[in-house]
Parts: structure tokens; sequence; C-alpha cells
């Protein structure tokens, strides 16, 4: 297992943390989705459990008993906690038996690793369950929290791990690693990453399932709402259809992008470059107040749907279509 060529900075100052003997008992790794925090985590976990004396390569030997039952994916020493169900959250019964399991002996005689992803996916009792755990964390033992939202974890957890960024991967290094995926599509590598968000792993993600196609879809919805030739509900109902977390992301970039075209028309970074003319035909018709008022409206709309309350997604969608381009003195209907 290796690490992306995107990652080597973190790599080496971890290993340089490993040399010296200075690694924590437990770092909270940033990102954006797609930038590969699982695969560094785990690659990382199997270089500090292999039984080679061989340190100084920075990676794992692959052949020692560690290494292969690492492969085989049953190696005791090694323990990945996730929702049970996909975008549910931690349960307090899941931080309890991590807790139990780091503080048993290690199998190999070096470390118990558990790996908790997503690391937001606690709530406030599953958080407190883990904090003592941090505060006091056995001999043997390292955690790994990964979270694409760190911000939504309690501050009490963020305080008591290190934390390790890694940016949106947009430079040459990422392009030249896409490029070499033999990816079909006609958008350039850069324009993929953008619209990916500086995830290499997830512009392939998205190729796969589509995801790009929806673009389309909302900007030719935002431009019948705008005219007010279409049915808000209706319209609604169909973004859920399409998957509510792609569909928020996508379009606060639209929206985004037409706020970028209304403020620089002629040097706008945007994102979706290849749609730069359907952005241009709508923006000419919107107001750059109600515009960011969108964006705001949009966001606050994400975040009660990736937040700890269960939000019907439904009810969400349809309260931005009903809101959408609300003149400068219309209040929100909520």
């Amino acid at each position: 297992m290796l690490t992306y060529p995107w990652q080597e900075k973190q790599k080496q100052r971890l290993l340089e943390m490993q040399h010296q003997d200075r690694l924590p008992h437990a770092l909270l790794l940033c990102g954006p989705e797609g930038i590969g925090l699982n695969e560094f985590a785990r690659t990382f976990a199997m270089q500090m459990l292999c039984l080679s004396k061989d340190i100084d390569s920075g990676h794992a030997c692959g052949t020692c008993q560690s290494c292969q039952l690492f492969t085989a994916g049953s190696h005791p020493d090694i323990s990945l906690i996730e929702p049970e169900e996909e975008g549910k959250q931690l349960k307090i019964a899941q931080i309890r038996e991590l807790i139990e399991y780091v503080t048993l002996k290690s199998f190999s005689g070096k470390l118990k690793i558990a790996i908790i992803e997503p690391a937001d996916a606690m709530n406030r009792a599953t958080a407190n369950a883990l904090l003592k755990t941090l505060e006091e964390p056995p001999p043997q033992s390292m955690l790994f929290l990964l979270s694409h939202r760190p911000t939504n974890l309690p501050i009490t957890i963020r305080s008591r791990c290190q934390r390790v960024d890694f940016e949106p991967a947009l430079d040459q290094t990422a392009i030249n690693w896409l490029n070499s995926q033999s990816y079909e599509s006609n958008l350039p590598a850069e324009v993929l990453l953008r619209l990916a968000g500086g995830g290499p792993l997830k512009a392939l993600s998205m190729l796969e399932d589509k995801q790009l196609q929806h673009r389309y879809t909302l900007l030719k919805d935002l431009k019948s709402l705008t005219k007010k030739k279409v049915d808000p509900v209706q319209i609604a109902s169909s973004w859920q259809a399409l998957g509510s977390e792609n569909i928020f992301i996508t379009l606060m970039r639209l929206i985004q992008d037409l706020i970028r075209l209304k403020l620089q028309q002629e040097r706008a970074n945007l994102v979706n470059l290849d749609l730069k003319e359907d952005l241009q035909d709508l923006v000419n018709s919107l107001d750059l107040v109600a515009l960011v008022r969108n964006y705001d409206f949009v966001l606050f709309k994400y975040q009660q749907s990736t937040g700890p309350m269960n939000y019907n997604v439904l009810s969400l969608f349809e309260e931005i279509v009903v809101n959408w381009n609300k003149p400068k003195t219309a209040k929100y209907c909520l």
C-alpha cells in the first residue's frame, strides 16, 4: 500500500515525528472528500505495524506476518470504526467497543490502532464517551480520526488531537496523476479537479457515477425557476431523486460561479468552466444581492442536512426552490 503523490508532505511530516518518537496518540486527518484520508491512514498504520526493522524506507515491507495479516484484512491490531449505515451516526456502543479494544494487549507487541471514519459522525454522547480515552490514552494505542468536516467535531475532541491538513489537490502533481488514470471524459483534468473540490479520487467517482451530468439538470432547473415557468415542488422532488449530498454541493458551486461572473465577467475563475456560456446566459437575469442570499440559504440548508438533526431532505429542497431569486426586500419562507 502506498500513499498518493499529493500526500507526500503529510507523509514526510509523520515519518519525521515517528523517527523522533514524537507521534501523538491521536491524529485528526482533515481534507476535502476524495483526497484519500482513509488510504493514507491505512497505509501509515500498516507501516507502523510492520515487523521489518527498515523504518527508514518510510513504507511497510509487505512480506512480514504483520503486513500479510494487514493486507488480508485480518490484523488483530487494526480496527476501523464507521457508521453501520452510510450517512448515519456512530453509535455509543461502537465507541465503547473501541475503548475496550485499545486497552487490550497488542498482538504484534507494537500498537493497537483504530481508524474512526468519519469522525464527524459522532454526536455529543459518542464524543463524550471517547473524550476520556483521548485525555488518558492507553500507552500502546493510536487513533486516527478522519473528517471532511472537522468543524462539526466538538472542540473538546479537536483540541485533544494533533491535526494534519490535506489541502485540495489542484496542482500539477494531481493533474498528472489524474491523466494517468485513463479516464473517459472530454473534460481536462484541471476542470475535473475543480469540480471535485480538489479531491482526485472524487473526480474519478464523479465520472463513474455520472454525477457531472447533474450540473446540466440543475442549471436548466435554475433557468426555469428564474423565469417562473415550472412547478417548484416537482423540481425539488427530482433533486431528491438525484441524491442530496451531490445536489447540494453542485448547486452551491453553480451559484458561486454565477456570483463570480457577476463580479468579474472576463476574469472570473470558474469551477464549471465548461459551462461558462450557459452560466452567463443565466446570470444576466439575476441580481447579485439575490445570488448571495441564494447561496447563503442553500449553504444553511446543506448544513441542516448534514447536521445531527434528522431533517427531511425533500422539505429542504422545497424551501430552496420556493425561495430561489427572491427580491431584495422579500423574506424567505421557512
